[in-house]
């Protein structure tokens, strides 16, 4: 038998409780101690782990993405008859889809994240490493296979994945319906610009109706 790493274990004991913990109570009342009274290990210990407590939050958002059985990259990853373009489309669709589905609760705890600071900057930094590297790797398919065209495929998903999470969110910057949609627009344009041709039809309307649900109309 393969022998068990008691540092992993510890490492994934101290995740899964964060994680609990988060959930419990809201990342902005929970502390490094409390994390490592419910573990039942040091500080010292934790630290072994985690520099800080805003790495242990990337590790909880990395952990919590990745063992998500609804990720939507790796299910577009399984469809069938599809080239690279097309899978990203469904990937980026199933996500936008789960944002306009949620609970108007839901999406008020998001926006109340997602002026945190410290969440923010983990936040990008999850979407340039994590994120990046499934549209990264969608987009060297697409040359392969035809349907894209990109000259720069890590800058370009870094670039994408960056700017839908922060730029084009919903929940960050206030902006007028109008001005949203001109957001759009030029995110369309951006992208095609790139050899990344991802918005179509069915997605922009996505992204409309997720504005009518944010921002006023002029």
């Amino acid at each position: 038998m393969p022998r068990r790493d008691p540092d992993q274990k510890t490492k994934q004991d101290i995740l899964e409780t964060a994680m609990r913990l988060f959930a419990e109570k809201g990342l902005e009342n929970v502390k490094v101690e409390d994390v490592v009274k419910e573990v039942g290990v040091t500080r010292g210990a934790f630290y072994h782990y985690f520099k800080s407590r805003e790495e242990l939050i990337a590790g909880v958002m990395y952990k919590a993405f990745e063992e998500n059985d609804d990720n939507p990259y790796l299910l577009a990853y399984k469809q069938k008859g599809l080239n690279a373009l097309e899978k990203l489309r469904f990937a980026a669709k199933l996500s936008l889809r789960s944002h306009l589905d949620a609970s108007e609760s839901m999406r008020k705890q998001i926006k109340e994240l997602s002026s945190d600071p410290i969440v923010f900057k983990n936040e990008i930094i999850f979407q340039v490493t994590v994120m990046a590297a499934y549209i990264e790797k969608l987009l060297i398919e697409g040359n392969k296979d035809g349907s894209m065209h990109v000259s720069f495929p890590k800058q370009a998903s870094q670039t994408i994945a960056w700017l839908v999470a922060s730029w084009l969110s919903p929940y960050l910057l206030e902006v007028s319906y109008e001005e949203y949609i001109d957001k759009i627009s030029f995110f369309e344009q951006l992208v095609a610009s790139l050899g990344v041709p991802i918005m179509d039809d069915e997605m922009k309307e996505i992204y409309f109706a997720l504005g009518r649900k944010e921002f006023k109309k002029e």
